[in-house]
């Protein structure tokens, strides 16, 4: 299926940027940290965009339960997250994701070290804004395998859950005028190694400003877990760590730089507003990517 010449180097230009945007902005995963599930913008007929993202934190305080405590030492993370996505036939989308972390909690010994989660991923998009004519919005859907790595778990600087399982995600995404357009995602993940299922949710505003290939965006995002498993609960033990019920909303600034070469350069800061059983802390990203 090709699609049709109506607004066809409208909607390329446009959907190179969103990607930049998903990749650059959004490469936030980590921790419980809200990130975009891919883009309903898909990338053209064999047209391949790879990365990679530095992503750090650092706090001192925890939620406990839905307490803030402060933790008496610092909680720190980094991770070297690379991706590669590709289009085809201008309606699907496949993209891979792995990485390498490093985490310590302060001058305790056993800081970890290890290959982070590996995701493979599959988006088909249902409705093309650019290819109607009735305002609709782009509608995409997207599958994912997430291969847990094989970390220390049940520890409070964890690189990750340690759990494999499938993300099931709806995105959807609109263009409106003066440069401005919003999206966003509603993804449900499930997991195994006692891992409880959760549901993510973003809404995104991005902002083409008047200097070329320079994007600002504003996301607030949210995760929610199913489980009644609390940090704060009388009987809680480390090996219940995993767990627990983990529930927190992030707010989410971002820009992006994309030159005409295909290179882009991306930052983003995120801070949690509220949480569960999370780290109570602001986390950097810094990203570069080559589209071609």
């Amino acid at each position: 299926m090709s699609r049709s010449n109506i607004g066809f180097h409208k909607q390329h230009d446009f959907t190179f940027n969103m990607k930049r945007l998903s990749i650059l902005a959004f490469g936030l995963l980590g921790t419980s940290v809200g990130y975009a599930d891919g883009s309903p913008w898909l990338l053209g007929h064999e047209e391949t965009t790879l990365s990679a993202s530095i992503v750090s934190g650092s706090t001192d305080r925890f939620f406990i339960g839905e307490t803030s405590t402060d933790l008496g030492d610092d909680l720190e993370g980094s991770y070297l997250w690379l991706n590669a996505s590709r289009g085809y036939d201008d309606i699907w989308a496949f993209d891979f994701r792995t990485g390498y972390a490093t985490t310590q909690f302060g001058d305790n010994p056993d800081d970890q070290s290890d290959i982070a989660d590996t995701t493979f991923g599959v988006t088909y998009q249902f409705v093309n804004e650019f290819e109607a004519d009735d305002g609709t919005p782009t509608v995409s859907g997207r599958i994912a395998y997430t291969v847990g790595g094989d970390y220390d778990t049940n520890i409070l600087h964890a690189i990750g859950d340690g759990g494999s399982g499938v993300d099931l995600s709806l995105l959807v995404g609109k263009s409106l005028s003066n440069g401005f357009a919003v999206f966003g995602d509603v993804t449900y993940r499930q997991r195994d190694n006692n891992v409880a299922d959760g549901v993510k949710f973003l809404a995104s505003v991005y902002y083409t400003t008047p200097i070329e290939g320079l994007g600002l965006s504003l996301s607030a995002a949210g995760i929610r877990t199913d489980s009644s498993v609390d940090i704060d609960d009388d009987d809680f033990g480390l090996e219940l760590f995993q767990q627990t019920d983990r529930d927190s909303n992030w707010l989410i600034v971002g820009a992006n730089y994309g030159w005409s070469n295909g290179v882009g350069l991306g930052l983003s800061l995120s801070s949690v507003l509220d949480g569960k059983n999370v780290a109570d802390s602001s986390i950097a990203n810094f990203s570069l990517s080559y589209s071609f």
